[in-house]
């Protein structure tokens, strides 16, 4: 339970800081991508789990990509310009892959 309340409070966090930037759909689209990988933690933490006892490995992998989206917004409110920096060159690889 304090997992779920973790990862929710990243969330919200998330979601502040991108309204305080007035780019909510950037929280949107990283709480979509989080959701993707905390699916990917799941499934892998089940499989893992019939071989060996991971114990609460999935929940820490869970808060640890919650908590890094989470400073990632954060960091996006406190360092802008370094954030736009960062956005044109994942744009600029993006192309180059398509």
């Amino acid at each position: 339970m304090i997992t779920f309340a973790v990862i929710i409070g990243c969330i919200a966090l998330m979601f502040f800081a991108a309204s305080a930037r007035g780019k909510p759909g950037r929280a949107v689209a990283d709480t979509a991508l989080l959701v993707i990988l905390l699916g990917i933690v799941a499934v892998l933490d089940i499989v893992v789990a019939q071989f060996v006892d991971t114990g609460n490995a999935g929940q820490a992998l869970a808060i640890a990509f919650a908590g890094g989206f989470a400073l990632d917004a954060l960091y996006g409110l406190l360092a802008p310009e370094r954030q736009r920096q960062r956005d044109k060159r994942l744009r600029r690889l993006m192309k180059r892959r398509a």
